[in-house]
């Protein structure tokens, strides 16, 4: 009887399993998930109630009206992971037509016509291409614009090309002159700084770097998929609805479509074969924010460590409070303010603002970790035994001989294995210092993935971060027997 209702039970348990598998299988295909990146006004963009708004949005909705729309925010840089993996089926956001993007995706054809601009600060003596010269220009990673800019000959003789997330950060590195120049999107452009306000801070130069086409972009050979979007905005072109969609973003009909040659028909042209060499350019960044970090927050470590056992109460409550600040804050958010905020500090960002990245990444990493070992030493001075000093001061030992030659031994020795995690965490923290636009090993790697939809670049990165770190620990572990041993560094 026992092993009946056991049978019934597995029978019921597979049934139903059956049911919601074949349940789930049917909503799948009912749903369309569509990548974009959520800073793109007015193709798609966040709206002030939280949600997902915009001209793509607009259209794709009325393409897929008979199903489930999901839009799903994601990281510009990596598209062509995220579509060729299955995790979205669609991108539709202001997406320009381009050789590498016509091999790894199957394009639709154009519905809008674009051109990457020049856009500069109101009070910049910029007027043409040729005054680019040792110019710093600002790019959207992964972008047409930046594309387009690095094949253009003037790229060549400009000071630097800075890629950041998005151009809303693009347009604010010209607006505080940390960038001389930004190349976007014009449709996205020109109505962000007209919606904003912003219009009257910036100007257009009358040279473009490009002229492109908007498409949409499916998997390969899901041809079904990409005839179902073609056929919807066609319907919607008789209709008038594709005019109407626009006239309510843009004020005018800027939908463009046209029996012309599908992307898929076209011979794409080769690719570049790209090399290991933008991870070792990575990697060398990488070390040196790391050996920077290391050589001045140690120090400084222990010199906020001494200081806080000071008898001065402003003294020890300032430390206390820059060690709270700093472990109590995301790095990220640290290297922010560092970069872009202390300029607007009234006074002191005057004489306060970093204007090279490395340096301003360096010096946050620096004061944040400094803040960690300042602890780590903390609790080294905790686990001495207080009699120790009190003996050295029989012993006609100094403040300072007794601090030397008889305490920081000792800290060194119960605090290296908490110092060596540290290190290991700040070998892999170094990849945030992207955010302020310095490429280093782990941005880099992104690139080469993205641009190849190879994902072996991210098992090398992987095992040079996790070469580093054993490196370190192994380095530690003979510094860890040293000291066991009563020897000195």
């Amino acid at each position: 009887m026992k092993l009946k209702k056991i049978l019934v039970t597995c029978f019921w348990l597979i049934f139903s399993a059956c049911v919601f598998n074949f349940k789930t299988a049917a909503a799948l295909k009912n749903e369309i998930v569509i990548g974009l990146d959520v800073n793109v006004p007015p193709m798609g963009f966040l709206s002030e109630n939280n949600e997902i708004v915009g001209f793509d949005i607009d259209l794709a909705k009325e393409v897929f009206s008979g199903k489930k729309v999901i839009f799903q925010p994601i990281d510009w840089d990596a598209k062509e992971l995220e579509i060729n993996s299955g995790k979205i089926d669609v991108i539709w956001n202001g997406m320009s037509k381009t050789p590498q993007r016509e091999q790894s995706m199957l394009l639709t054809k154009p519905y809008m016509k674009n051109r990457q601009i020049i856009i500069v600060n109101k009070n910049s003596t910029i007027e043409n291409l040729e005054d680019l010269k040792n110019k710093s220009v600002c790019v959207q990673k992964g972008s047409t614009g930046a594309d387009a800019f690095k094949n253009h000959e003037i790229s060549s003789q400009v000071r630097n090309i800075i890629e950041l997330e998005n151009m809303v950060n693009c347009l604010n590195e010209i607006e505080k002159f940390t960038s001389d120049v930004t190349v976007v999107d014009e449709v996205v452009a020109k109505y962000y700084l007209n919606e904003k306000g912003l219009a009257g801070n910036f100007k257009v130069l009358n040279q473009e770097i490009s002229t492109e086409d908007y498409v949409i972009a499916v998997k390969k050979n899901n041809e079904e998929l990409k005839n179902e979007i073609e056929n919807g905005l066609s319907a919607m072109k008789e209709s008038g609805k594709a005019k109407e969609i626009s006239q309510k973003w843009f004020g005018t009909n800027l939908f463009f479509w046209e029996n012309s040659k599908t992307a898929s028909d076209e011979v794409p042209s080769k690719s570049k074969n790209l090399s290991i060499a933008p991870l070792i350019q990575g990697l060398w960044v990488t070390l040196k924010i790391f050996s920077l970090t290391t050589i001045f927050s140690l120090p400084l470590g222990l010199i906020l460590c001494i200081l806080q056992n000071s008898k001065n109460k402003i003294l020890k409550f300032l430390i206390k409070a820059y060690t709270n600040i700093m472990r109590g804050t995301p790095l990220l958010l640290q290297l922010f303010f560092v970069f872009y905020g202390l300029p607007y500090i009234p006074i002191i960002g005057e004489y306060l603002t970093i204007k090279d990245r490395f340096s301003a990444g360096v010096l946050t990493f620096a004061l944040n970790y400094a803040a960690y070992f300042a602890e780590i030493f903390r609790g080294g001075f905790l686990g001495i035994d207080k009699g120790q000093s009190e003996a050295a001061q029989v012993l006609g030992f100094s403040k300072t001989q007794s601090l030397f030659k008889i305490l920081l031994p000792q800290i060194f020795r119960i605090t290296l294995p908490t110092i060596c995690n540290e290190c290991v965490t700040l070998v892999k923290d170094t990849a945030l210092i992207f955010a302020i636009g310095v490429p280093e090993l782990l941005s880099n790697t992104k690139n080469l993935v993205n641009s190849t939809a190879n994902v072996t670049n991210y098992v090398i990165a992987g095992a040079i971060y996790l070469a580093i770190c054993m490196i370190l620990v192994q380095i530690f572990k003979k510094l860890e027997r040293k000291f066991s041993c009563g020897g000195k560094i």
